[in-house]
């Protein structure tokens, strides 16, 4: 079969307009997070929060503040207070998180040398001395709301973050061969995600039987014979967009076919009933009831099913035992139900009341899943 490419001079041009929209948004989103910040400054009877954790500081900022993307703490940080945003960093990274990196107007930055860390909390002492401060982890449900909720001006990138990280996982589909190592297909991931600069942080690929074994599959040194899962969570600026899609060389099994329309049909129930004003209590049953109808009435307890997204790959899991929260316009959500053997999931975003899946690219077979009164496509079993 021949091999699309999937990636156009359009998207490519749709890219660079995006990137200079959205820089020129940047100071209008780094001014109006600040400015929910000082709200939460001021619930909360206090004059400063200091942002340290790699989330919540490209929340802010848009930044990566990191050298290993593993790690969760930010390599810089940022005290918000009621006129003043200051940056506290090192003096190996304070020219590129300035130059580089943050975009939005700092009004103080305090930097320290490398070989003397101690500086750091010693800056972080004056300020606290002179300030009622509390750490980001500190008020972690508050920022978490705030994370949650995508801006108006955030929209286009996000939607073209979705298409993009879509475009890359397939792109690895359409390629990939018999023979192939899982490290090898994984390679062919990170690479088709890092050119349309995407940042590959979950990484996963199962060949054949581990798909029906593992539903985390780091990869491995497995050769591929006929069947692949490829899963991935791409990250651009601090924001994450989740995707799975299967490839099988040769005809499919009634068996697989069944199968895999099982786990579709349970995704696109998930999707459907992802509205505003519904409680995840309310999800949480939709999803028990749709495996239960599938005639797979256990498989959920054996992987997570997902939830929200933001700047994490999920912000928060929907389990039985959380406190319920609710769907809101402007968040997003990544549903990623699993059967042995079959896994679905796309990213979705909450516009106006209703889901849009934003990991589409229109070049991937779909399959139809009738659920009344609506039809939803989702990806099919690409077969090479």
């Amino acid at each position: 079969m021949s091999i699309p490419a999937i990636t156009s001079m359009d998207c490519l041009g749709s890219f660079l307009f995006a990137k200079k929209a959205e820089e020129g948004n940047m100071t209008t989103i780094f001014d109006r997070k600040v400015e929910a910040v000082r709200n939460v400054l001021m619930q909360n009877s206090i004059e400063g929060l200091l942002f340290t954790l790699q989330k919540n500081v490209s929340w802010l900022t848009g930044a990566r503040s990191f050298i290993n993307s593993a790690s969760e703490k930010s390599i810089a940080a940022i005290l918000v207070t009621s006129d003043k945003v200051i940056l506290i960093v090192n003096n190996i990274e304070s020219n590129r998180m300035i130059e580089e990196e943050i975009q939005g107007t700092i009004d103080i930055v305090e930097t320290f040398p490398w070989y003397e860390p101690e500086k750091s909390t010693n800056i972080i002492q004056k300020y606290t001395d002179l300030l009622a401060m509390k750490v980001d982890l500190e008020l972690e449900n508050e920022l978490l709301q705030l994370r949650l909720t995508v801006l108006e001006e955030e929209k286009d990138s996000l939607f073209l973050l979705g298409r993009q990280t879509a475009e890359a996982i397939e792109q690895t589909a359409f390629n990939l061969a018999i023979g192939d190592s899982e490290f090898e297909v994984a390679s062919y991931l990170a690479r088709e995600c890092l050119k349309r600069e995407i940042e590959p942080i979950v990484n996963l690929v199962a060949a054949d039987d581990r798909i029906y074994q593992r539903r985390h599959p780091l990869p491995t040194s497995k050769k591929l014979q006929q069947y692949a899962l490829l899963v991935v969570c791409g990250r651009r600026k601090g924001v994450f967009v989740s995707v799975s899609r299967l490839v099988h060389f040769g005809k499919l099994s009634y068996e697989l076919i069944d199968l895999h329309r099982s786990v579709a049909t349970i995704d696109a129930k998930m999707i459907a009933a992802t509205t505003s004003g519904v409680h995840s209590q309310e999800l949480f049953n939709v999803m028990q009831d749709a495996y239960q109808t599938e005639g797979y009435p256990d498989e959920w307890k054996f992987h997570h099913q997902g939830g929200l997204s933001g700047y994490h790959s999920r912000e928060q899991l929907l389990l039985p035992s959380d406190p319920s929260f609710e769907v809101k316009t402007s968040q997003v959500y990544a549903w990623n139900p699993s059967l042995a053997g079959v896994k679905s999931e796309d990213t979705i975003f909450i516009e106006g009341s209703s889901p849009t899946i934003i990991s589409y690219t229109g070049q991937f077979p779909m399959i139809e899943v009738n659920l009344g009164n609506q039809l939803w496509k989702r990806p099919a079993i690409l077969v090479r």
